[in-house]
């Protein structure tokens, strides 16, 4: 399926769309009948489950349908939504939220959420995904970054502490409207190793957004996380010689300020942030050297080669030796 394909097969009038249209005022879809409903809040609501869907594989893709009412809703994956075309208001937890074209929200499990019909010009894409898709495991699969990067993907993940979604409203032109063409052309015109490219596809998409969210090109909710990703920079830059005192000199705070910020924002301590720096250093140098692992712990600052044993098999649950050569046979 090529993109021009692809825009055909969006715009063009699905049947439940036709239907809608006749219909007025709109009705919803039959197959609300075979969905169950749960009390939520203090509310009644549908639960989408996405188990079929989601039986063999992370992901599944869908279009909305335009022209009715998406109604109040929980479901337990996470869901990634994303304005192909033209715009969307979304009721989450009773507050109006206004999405236009290329813009993304990301929700967490249990959110009560629904869409406002759609008018023709507006194509919105979800993408579902199992709640252990955004791990640990997925961020080592980005690379090993740094604490930012960490931060980011716990911020989009559904252990995060923040108010269970993500808004980002994008202005300008980004690689990341082609990823989301490239993850539906694998979808609808599935072909070898179909599933494999899609994997592949959303490992580029949230690179991308990673890029969009550093370089401040999104707006998220809380405007203070632009501040803590600068403190962020700064730890992953410094982290050999960085101390809190220092850090709160080169920002402005008073240290007891600082500290407090750091744990409120990112939930680790500005001692924990500094040793997972220094962890992901290790791990770069093991994946990507050959340097003995007692020379990897000197560069990364710990002259105690059993302190930094210790400190790595906490964070990881493995010793440095296991992580090589996992990540060898990978």
């Amino acid at each position: 399926m090529t993109n021009q394909q692809l825009e055909t097969f969006l715009f063009q009038y699905t049947e439940s769309e036709q239907r809608h249209l006749r219909e007025q005022p709109p009705q919803l879809s039959p197959r609300y009948r075979n969905i169950p409903k749960v009390v939520y809040n203090g509310r009644e609501m549908y639960q989408f489950n996405f188990g079929s869907l989601l039986k063999n594989r992370s992901v599944c893709v869908n279009k909305e349908s335009r022209f009715t009412v998406i109604p109040e809703h929980i479901h337990s994956v996470i869901e990634f939504l994303y304005v192909y075309s033209g715009r969307c208001t979304q009721i989450i937890n009773g507050q109006s939220i206004q999405m236009a074209q290329g813009d993304i929200c990301m929700l967490d499990t249990h959110v009560p959420h629904s869409i406002q019909p759609l008018g023709k010009n507006d194509i919105v894409i979800t993408i579902e995904m199992k709640k252990e898709y955004l791990t640990q495991g997925f961020l080592q699969r980005l690379g090993n970054n740094g604490i930012i990067n960490g931060f980011l993907i716990n911020a989009l993940s559904s252990e995060a502490a923040h108010d269970q979604y993500l808004l980002f409203h994008n202005r300008e032109e980004t690689p990341i409207h082609a990823v989301i063409q490239s993850i539906l052309c694998e979808s609808y015109d599935p072909q070898i190793c179909g599933d494999k490219m899609i994997d592949a596809y959303m490992i580029v998409l949230f690179c991308q957004i990673l890029r969009q969210y550093r370089s401040q090109s999104f707006s998220p909710k809380a405007k203070s996380q632009w501040k803590i990703v600068d403190i962020l920079d700064y730890l992953e830059a410094n982290y050999l010689t960085v101390t809190l005192q220092s850090t709160a000199d080169h920002f402005g705070f008073h240290p007891n300020y600082l500290s407090a910020f750091i744990k409120k924002e990112t939930g680790r301590t500005f001692k924990e942030l500094v040793i997972l720096q220094k962890m992901c250093q290790a791990c770069f140098y093991l994946t990507n050297t050959d340097f003995p692992i007692y020379e990897i712990a000197q560069k990364v600052g710990y002259d105690n080669l059993g302190f930094f044993y210790r400190k790595f098999t906490e964070l990881y649950h493995m010793t440095p030796q296991e992580f090589r050569e996992r990540k060898a046979y990978a």
